[in-house]
């Protein structure tokens, strides 16, 4: 181990294959990886997993895949453990989260309560035992999520060893994001509304098979970034161009039957479907990210800049221009300006201004419960004690503002553990558009990046990371950049994987 430690560090299945491994061959876990697939597919679908008995699926769906990673592993521990030693930071962080928020919710000596979080003390009833969590169910069930998040991204990381598994997961991500759009297109179009699973939905925006069009929003921009990533990824030399007129026109015919253009196409799905959510944040998000992102990955690379500036800027063109302007991107510009609350169809459209008050009262929770905060999943009962007579809404359960939300529940210490992994993870995709010449590294990189981005910006005026779907969908990105940055110098997607697409 100490051996492998010191030469080769790039992926123990390529670098040891007789030493560390029983037979010669990968360990069989070719079900575990349609598995994990199928769970990304699946999160969104039950109103984006957040339902307790929908993060009780998304526990036994992990379980088992679990299991049949150690199964499959079992004769193979040693290149397990290299394996995971490669990403031993983000795996700390996500294990930090884990190990918080269980400790929010055990019962320990008061006295310890009173020395980490002296208000969470002062709170409770006196008793020789106290939490530190004020709603101990609910950071049960965020202690739930936490190990889920920690074990999808250790499944990603053992599975996703290869080009053509990691080409594959970015593909269905795209397709799950194209089935959202779809679906909730069709709702959309006439304005169904239905109850289902006790929770009342109404199709008056695009929604997909969420609840609210802000958290559609986020999810597909998260797809949208994933799917640029592969646009980037199959970018190819120029071939020479044709001098006959024939030739043009079969050169023509062939990109617009390509796999390429196939791509193009789902962008463009996933953009109608965003700018149909009327979600202002929600497109300034993606836009913003696509300009930043692009911009950066010029810089960083300027042989492909070319290239990358011709896709940017059609992406530009024909999203923002054409079919931005067929499927109404002026009623989003229209509620971006709009600065008042105002009536609109039976409902409240809220300003960004009003949006953030819940923020803005909230940081007084963070300024009692500073360490680690009121316990995951208690902001909507804990913050009852804070409001204000003159406060907007009459129901608040998120603060639209994941940065402040989070520094609520899990404290300083928490938004730490996380910030850190964010940090992480994006200075890892920068590393990689700058060093890496590959097209599949260079373009999950660059797909993942866009993802972090958006979502950062989406984060400060609305709730996605504490949608499970979101959550879990992210963590699964976090961990695309990881494996990129550890692929084989050479690695690429065999033909025949391309042509299935």
């Amino acid at each position: 181990m100490a051996a492998l430690g010191c030469h080769f560090f790039i992926d123990p299945l390529v670098m040891v294959p007789a030493i560390r491994l029983s037979k010669p061959d990968s360990p069989s876990d070719q079900w575990i990886f349609v598995g994990l697939l199928a769970l990304l597919v699946w999160a969104p679908l039950p109103l984006g997993s957040n339902r307790t008995w929908a993060i009780g699926v998304l526990l036994v769906w992990l379980l088992v895949l679990l299991a049949g990673t150690a199964v499959a592993w079992r004769h193979h521990l040693d290149a397990a453990q290299a394996r995971l030693a490669m990403f031993k930071w983000p795996l700390l962080l996500l294990a930090g989260m884990v190990c918080l928020t269980w400790l929010q919710a055990i019962p320990m000596p008061a006295a310890w309560v009173n020395a980490i979080s002296p208000m969470a003390a002062q709170t409770q009833e006196p008793a020789n035992w106290m939490t530190l969590s004020l709603d101990v169910f609910q950071t049960r069930n965020m202690g739930m999520l936490a190990f889920v998040y920690f074990s999808v991204f250790v499944v990603a990381l053992l599975t996703v060893r290869h080009a053509d598994r990691l080409d594959r997961l970015a593909l269905v991500l795209v397709w799950s994001g194209v089935l959202q759009s779809v679906v909730g297109a069709v709702l959309f179009s006439v304005k169904a509304e239905y109850r289902i699973f006790y929770t009342q939905v109404s199709h008056t925006r695009m929604i997909g098979t969420f609840v609210y069009h802000n958290s559609v929003a986020g999810y597909l921009c998260m797809c949208l970034s994933i799917g640029v990533g592969l646009m980037l990824s199959r970018l190819s030399g120029s071939s020479p161009r044709r001098q006959t007129w024939k030739g043009r026109l079969v050169d023509m015919l062939k990109f617009v039957l390509s796999a390429k253009m196939r791509l193009r196409l789902l962008l463009v799905v996933m953009v109608i479907a965003l700018v149909l959510t009327r979600s202002r944040m929600g497109n300034a998000a993606f836009f913003t990210a696509l300009l930043v992102v692009g911009l950066a990955g010029m810089l960083l690379a300027r042989k492909t800049a070319p290239k990358t500036i011709a896709l940017i800027a059609s992406l530009v063109i024909i999203d923002v221009l054409v079919v931005g302007t067929w499927v109404g991107l002026e009623k989003v510009v229209e509620r971006i300006q709009e600065t008042e609350l105002h009536s609109a169809d039976g409902g409240l459209s809220e300003s960004v201004e009003a949006r953030t008050e819940a923020a803005r009262t909230a940081l007084a929770i963070v300024q009692d419960f500073p360490a680690v905060g009121t316990g995951g999943g208690s902001f909507y009962n804990v913050f009852l004690s804070y409001r204000t007579p003159q406060y907007t809404y009459a129901y608040v359960d998120h603060t639209h503002n994941d940065f402040v939300e989070i520094a609520c529940d899990y404290g300083l210490v928490g938004l730490a553990l996380l910030g850190g992994l964010v940090a992480l993870s994006l200075w890892k995709t920068v590393v990689v558009l700058a060093k890496r010449r590959a097209n599949l590294p260079r373009g999950i990189a660059f797909g993942v990046a866009m993802s972090i981005v958006a979502l950062l910006v989406h984060s400060t005026v609305d709730f996605n990371l504490q949608i499970p779907a979101n959550a879990l969908t992210m963590v699964v990105i976090l961990a695309m950049g990881w494996i990129a940055a550890t692929l084989p110098r050479g690695a690429a997607v065999t033909p025949t994987k391309r042509r299935m697409d």
